[in-house]
């Protein structure tokens, strides 16, 4: 069922009107407000409320911007787009708190927002000021309708509250070569592959990570060794290189290893704000799944970023057909499309027995405080403005990032958006219609989410955990001993505990 439009600012006034056909480079068309003549300002002393991001999709925040402006006419939006990546944006803002020249509303992952946090500018919007108000906070059917992993992002931090929302949400992925792998038939390698049937999307949808490294990537590389030069299917090349399965994110991989098989990482206690190092224990069992993943490097199985020729990211390899899998964002799909042949999109391989577990990714934005009541309360506004029901479906039809809104997974606009007809299977746009079935399906997505805790430390355990992947990999099988994945563990946990 599509609500009416209950927002986050009163009812009465904020209906948007937008063009929802998709854009694949950023493009919008400009929201524009319909009834502004009915809406009363919330606002009454001018203000000027900076937001600073790093979005390519700035166009769609400006029309965002000009449609709230033309309703809460004292408010002046300026919206500025910098350059780096999420981790410089929240350098540069922390830099700036001394001289009091910090934006308004940040965009960025919550590492970033407990660091905002502990410098003493972070807002907690869990209050009759913000998100409590009888008149511009949250309505039960806002709760109701936001997806629930998406807002409890908002309460993991060290202390009670809500001091983020999500806005450009995502997750991981696993494309694949559709044209190669569905219907290929690996039974003569491994008749054990899909009961000795061919290749099919329900196989490649339920993949495990047992039975991808103690079968199919076996049966692929030994199917591969019987074809010609020019009939490969992992094909080699001068620029990129060659293996079964490539993975874009170093970190992630391992935080997402330790969720699926319900191994130590990292745990906050909410009580007392305090975090805890748990991946250097011996016993949780990570040891010995890098060491399973470090065979299956050396033999061609799999890669990551970090250990790939140069450190570039494993999706050129596969556009470029030197592999047939890549893990990598559902908010990245570009770089996994190619017209060369069809991009399948899965969910990640799983831990066998358990349940299903996919990383909860992509910056949600903070209201940061600049002692002014009137311009916090400015900021808000703006903020829940734009996750307001048809922005949100606005925003995610434009962007290709994760609906947060149930309501927009039902509207007539998605659906459409999702059944895209008319256009080349290899096309970006039937890629995005494929991505936002995925992200729309609650047993590989929406139930299967998970967020790792932040807290004063949190950042440094994600940056080392990605260098133990890197180095972990590319030792040889002869270096892979035990004794050196004990030092190497060792090392980033002693790096990290600096940090806390």
């Amino acid at each position: 069922m599509n609500k009416s439009l209950k927002v986050l600012l009163p009812l009465a006034a904020i209906t948007l009107l937008a063009s929802c056909g998709g854009s694949s480079d950023g493009g919008s068309s400009t929201p524009a407000s319909d009834s502004s003549e009915a809406y009363v300002p919330i606002i009454t002393t001018p203000v000027t409320i900076e937001f600073e991001h790093t979005s390519s999709y700035d166009s769609v925040i400006e029309g965002f911007a000009e449609a709230f402006m033309a309703l809460e006419k004292n408010v002046t939006v300026t919206c500025t787009k910098t350059s780096g990546s999420y981790d410089d944006l929240a350098d540069a803002v922390i830099q700036g708190i001394p001289a009091n020249d910090y934006p308004d509303l940040f965009l960025g992952y919550p590492d970033s927002v407990v660091r905002l946090m502990e410098a003493g500018v972070g807002v907690n919007l869990d209050t009759e000021d913000y998100m409590r108000n009888s008149e511009w906070g949250f309505t039960d059917e806002d709760y109701e309708d936001i997806i629930a992993s998406y807002m409890d992002e908002g309460e993991s931090y060290p202390v009670e509250g809500v001091y983020s929302l999500p806005f450009a949400k995502s997750t991981e992925a696993m494309y694949y070569n559709s044209d190669i792998l569905i219907g290929l038939d690996l039974s003569v390698q491994d008749p054990s592959i899909n009961d000795g049937n061919p290749l099919t999307e329900t196989y490649i949808n339920n993949l495990t990570w047992e039975e991808f490294f103690d079968h199919l990537a076996p049966a692929i590389v030994a199917y591969n060794d019987t074809l010609g030069e020019t009939e490969k299917i992992l094909k080699t090349s001068s620029s990129y290189d060659t293996f079964v399965m490539g993975y874009d994110s170093d970190d992630n991989l391992f935080i997402t290893l330790a969720e699926q098989y319900g191994y130590g990482y990292t745990s906050l206690d909410q009580t007392t704000g305090v975090g805890s190092i748990l991946f250097n224990d011996a016993d949780n069992g990570m040891r010995a799944l890098l060491k399973k993943f470090n065979a299956a490097k050396n033999n061609g199985y799999i890669r990551t970023k970090g250990t790939t020729t140069g450190a570039t990211y494993t999706n050129y390899s596969f556009t470029s057909g030197c592999s047939l899998f890549s893990i990598g964002s559902t908010g990245g799909g570009k770089y996994q499309q190619t017209d060369d042949f069809t991009t399948g999109v899965a969910p990640i391989p799983q831990a066998a027995g358990q349940a299903r577990k996919v990383i909860n990714q992509g910056p949600s934005i903070a209201v940061l405080d600049h002692n002014d009541s009137n311009r916090t309360l400015a900021t808000y506004l703006f903020a829940s403005f734009m996750l307001n029901e048809t922005n949100a479906k606005t925003w995610a039809i434009n962007t290709g990032y994760s609906p947060i809104r149930n309501s927009t997974l039902e509207s007539a606009e998605w659906q459409e958006y999702v059944n895209v007809t008319g256009v080349e299977p290899q096309s970006y746009d039937a890629l995005s219609a494929r991505i936002a079935n995925y992200v729309a399906n609650n047993t590989y997505v929406g139930n299967a989410l998970y967020s790792s805790p932040v807290f004063k430390g949190s950042a440094e355990a994600r940056t080392q955990v990605g260098g133990l992947v890197t180095s972990v990999l590319s030792l040889s099988a002869d270096e892979c001993t035990d004794a050196k994945l004990a030092e190497l563990f060792q090392t980033a946990y002693d790096n990290t505990l600096k940090e806390m």
